[in-house]
């Protein structure tokens, strides 16, 4: 009996450390969409459609994530590239900062949360060649779960270029 309290104990210590939310990603790319070498995406700033002031400065973390990783890609467009085949546009639709004390105390209340919906538009002629969203959440966890609120928008970018890698993998295949 002993034995299964320090079991349950140690579970819950475990949890109550740890942070944990849930991830949600959709994606519509044609299977014919395919990024050629030499194609770089113009990326804007992504737009906060929040309506909110946001502290921490989420949309300025995600743009400078998102553009680190596609630089490391050789994707982004600067000035010494080719001019961009792609435009990359991003919407904060959903962001609360949550609050890690309270996700501690009550796993849901405080949760974390960001929501970015993005589209790949040809930049010759404006069309739509795919769309993603991407949500992360942060529901629950203690220590673990601080600074969720800066972070949480880097998963969000990572799951986005995790689709754009899908389909530069494709070519290397086909």
């Amino acid at each position: 009996m002993n034995t299964l309290i320090k079991r349950c104990f140690v579970m819950v210590a475990l949890i109550m450390i740890t942070g944990c939310g849930a991830t949600d990603f959709q994606s519509k790319m044609p299977d014919s969409f395919q990024l050629r070498q030499g194609q770089t995406i113009e990326f804007p700033p992504i737009e906060n459609s929040t309506g909110k002031a946001l502290d921490p400065p989420a949309d300025q973390i995600f743009n400078e994530y998102m553009a680190q990783l596609l630089r490391e890609r050789q994707l982004l467009h600067t000035a010494a590239t080719q001019p961009p085949t792609l435009i990359l546009k991003t919407k904060l639709i959903e962001y609360e900062a949550g609050n890690a004390a309270a996700r501690w105390v009550l796993p849901g209340l405080g949760t974390t949360i960001c929501t970015v919906h993005a589209e790949l538009l040809d930049k010759s002629n404006g069309a739509l060649q795919g769309r993603m969203q991407a949500r992360q959440t942060v529901s629950f966890g203690g220590a673990y779960s601080i600074g969720a609120d800066t972070y949480i928008c880097k998963r969000a970018a990572d799951d986005l270029i995790k689709e754009i890698d899908k389909n530069m993998e494709k070519k290397s295949a086909g």
